[in-house]
This record gives structure tokens, C-alpha cells and sequence, in this order.
């Protein structure tokens, strides 16, 4: 097996429902670009992502808190919850994305499988955009297709990141490690 086939079974795969969006990216577009995904760096990272990276950071002082204090610490998780539930309000009513382009896929830290009505070429490098549920954190990435099969009347469509910043991926693969333990619980009872 090559290294990528390796890497791409690496990663935990899990089905889910995201907010997704893809454009072919012409040869000539990323000879411009030099191969590289310019994401301005004035243009501000979506609300979910910065929160996520707010609760990951504030998580270690929380435990502390939740050790010393126990009752502070309830009320911190539920001011956390009530800043979640208008964060999400405020993405959900404003994100075209999440509210147009909604569907089934099956995704991991290496790359993202999905249904399209028209078929794509194998190598065609796409660029994607995707909202992940419930923190509706949002990951744009290129990708290349790796495989194309035709589906009753539509075409199921894989493909593998080639330029995932190590945030993103920080991001997904939490994503959907929280997921597998929700689906677990859920199986459970």
C-alpha cells in the first residue's frame, strides 16, 4: 500500500451531515496561484472557528475551575452554552451555505466523500467549502478527486485534501472524534 493510501486510512471515517460547497479549480487558476490556497489574512476566521479554538484553550483552566470550585464551574459551562445558542443563531440565519447546500457525506481528516449530479474527473483538483454540525465550524480546503462512481442517476464523489492548514485539521479530526462518541452514546441507549 503507497503512503497515501496509508495516511487516507489513518483517519477515522464517519458519516455526516454538512453544509457543503465545491468549484472545479482550473490548471491555469492554480499556476497563478502557485499551487497555494490564498486565504486573505485580513478577512476574519467565521465565529464557530474562533469559539472552537476559544474552547479548546479555555478547557485546561475550566478543569481547574470545575476541581477547585464546582458550582463556578457550572456557571461558566452554562454562560458557555447560552454564548453557543446565539453564536449558532447568528451563523445559522446568515450562513448561505449551511442553510442552501446541506447533505449527506462521509468524512475524515484525509478527505471528504459525497454525492454530485454530475460526474468529475479523476485528478480534477476542486476547491471546497464545508460547514461542519452542530458548531457549524467552517473548513476550506483543496482538494483532488480519487475516485468517481455513478449512483442512481447522481455520482458519488471522493476526494483527498491536498492543502488542509493543521488547524483545519485540528478541527475536523475533532469534529469527528466528538461525533463517533455521540454516535457510540447514542447506539448505546
Amino acid at each position: 500500500m503507497s503512503d497515501d493510501g496509508r495516511e487516507r486510512r489513518g483517519f477515522f471515517r464517519i458519516d455526516d451531515e454538512v453544509g457543503l460547497n465545491y468549484r472545479i479549480v482550473s490548471a491555469d487558476e492554480l499556476a497563478i496561484n502557485e499551487g497555494v490556497l490564498h486565504i486573505d489574512a485580513n478577512e476574519p476566521l467565521p465565529l464557530a472557528n474562533e469559539l472552537e479554538k476559544m474552547r479548546e484553550v479555555s478547557r485546561i483552566h475550566f478543569r481547574q475551575v470545575e476541581k477547585e470550585s464546582p458550582d463556578t464551574a457550572r456557571y461558566f459551562a452554562f454562560i458557555e452554552k447560552k454564548i453557543d445558542l446565539l453564536a449558532h443563531h447568528i451563523m445559522l440565519s446568515t450562513d448561505d451555505l449551511f442553510i442552501n447546500n446541506t447533505q449527506s457525506v462521509s468524512i475524515s481528516g484525509s478527505g471528504l466523500a459525497f454525492t454530485a449530479e454530475d460526474a468529475l474527473h479523476m485528478d480534477e483538483l476542486l476547491e471546497l467549502k464545508f460547514t461542519l454540525q452542530p458548531s457549524l465550524t467552517n473548513i476550506r480546503t483543496f482538494a483532488k478527486v480519487v475516485s468517481c462512481q455513478a449512483q442512481e442517476g447522481q455520482f458519488k464523489i471522493a476526494v483527498e485534501y491536498t492543502q488542509l492548514s493543521d488547524d483545519d485539521r485540528d478541527l475536523l479530526i475533532r469534529h469527528v472524534v466528538k461525533k463517533q462518541m455521540s454516535d457510540i452514546r447514542d447506539n448505546k441507549s
